[in-house]
């Protein structure tokens, strides 16, 4: 399958990928009845699988294939106990044959983490738990056994997939919506809203408009603490995939921070990661009167703020474009809670007792 930034430049064909999902994913104009919103669009990331979607499938394409070129056994990875990027890592990792390790932070109880754990229960994916955010520590023992046993280190995958390979997926997203403008599927936005997780969605994004010389910018709406994602962060990525690129590709632009028009905002974070607001439900009830599904963490949070932009009259004759980073394909089989680590059999059983058990077709957890 032919890559559009490939089609820009060439030598990009030498980075490692796997093709795991079917794109490009669909546009779709939405109607919805919201002071200040002209016209928006929706970009269905959420379609990028029907195996496991979500913006994680076009990270992984190139994660998952470096993975593969170096003949690695296994991989390693991180997130809070409902990462859709863990489990995302470890469906797509089980299809190319690849051990999934996780290692993952608590988060406050909810009823689509638990579903999430069953899931990983069932692929059999090795959990190694922590007690806080930082699973630097776990993650080196982890590697150490791994390679006495596999001969090979097993690659460790950031938390979200972002890294400057990772981010590379969402350059290329870049330049396959600008084909699609160019097919005159839709016209071209002024305005992209993005949740804001650990910014590799974001900042792809932001570098592809701005190798292709369009005005586009990148809103991204900060769903995770300020110490995952934060400006200082943004540009450090951003520097290293123009680097990743440019060491490919020297015809790929040298690109500053300066020359993206993008922007991270942090005023719909509060009350904290994953708390449920009204302001959220109701972007998530909206969404749904207009056929597209997003959840109260990442996607709702985003659309939440561009409803609000647009209400506040800031958005003014512009084209939106959502980009929809959920997941909508049917939650993974449940498997055995017995099989979890105790702590995350605990877990579950407070999440069950809270909210009961969701049913194994819904799911919810961090989309960016």
């Amino acid at each position: 399958m032919s890559l559009p930034i490939v089609d820009r430049y060439p030598l990009l064909a030498t980075l490692p990928h796997v093709a795991l999902g079917t794109l490009p994913t669909p546009v779709e104009r939405l109607h919805l009845d919201t002071p200040g919103l002209t016209e928006l669009w929706v970009k269905r990331d959420d379609l990028t699988s029907t195996l496991y979607g979500g913006n994680k499938v076009r990270k992984l394409d190139f994660l998952l294939g470096q993975a593969l070129a170096e003949n690695r056994r296994a991989v390693i990875t991180f997130g809070a106990y409902g990462s859709n990027h863990a489990l995302a890592t470890a469906v797509h990792s089980r299809k190319l044959g690849l051990e999934p390790h996780v290692v993952l932070s608590p988060q406050a109880p909810g009823p689509f983490a638990a579903a999430t754990l069953r899931a990983h229960a069932k692929l059999g994916t090795v959990i190694h738990p922590v007690d806080g955010w930082d699973g630097a520590r776990e993650a080196v023992s982890a590697k150490h056994q791994l390679t006495q046993r596999d001969g090979v280190e097993p690659l460790e995958i950031p938390m979200g997939g972002t890294s400057a390979l990772g981010a590379v997926g969402y350059v290329n997203a870049a330049f396959e919506l600008l084909g699609q403008v160019d097919a005159g599927q839709l016209p071209l936005p002024d305005a992209v809203y993005v949740p804001g997780g650990t910014l590799g969605t974001a900042i792809g994004l932001a570098l592809g408009f701005a190798a292709a010389g369009v005005a586009t910018r990148v809103i991204a709406i900060r769903v995770t603490p300020d110490e995952v994602a934060n400006d200082a962060f943004a540009q450090k990525i951003a520097a290293q995939t123009v680097e990743l690129l440019r060491a490919a590709d020297p015809s790929f632009p040298a690109l500053g921070f300066s020359d993206l028009r993008f922007t991270l905002r942090h005023d719909w974070f509060e009350p904290g990661y994953g708390v449920v607001t009204p302001e959220t439900s109701s972007a998530v009830a909206a969404a749904a009167d207009a056929h597209i599904k997003l959840e109260t963490t990442y996607t709702g949070k985003a659309f939440a703020a561009m409803l609000a932009d647009a209400a506040a009259g800031l958005l003014g004759d512009e084209r939106v474009l959502f980009w929809d980073t959920y997941n909508s394909a049917p939650m993974p089989a449940p498997g055995p809670v017995e099989l979890l680590p105790q702590v995350l059999q605990d877990y579950v059983a407070t999440c069950d007792e809270l909210f009961g058990t969701v049913p194994a077709t819904t799911t919810e957890g961090d989309s960016e």
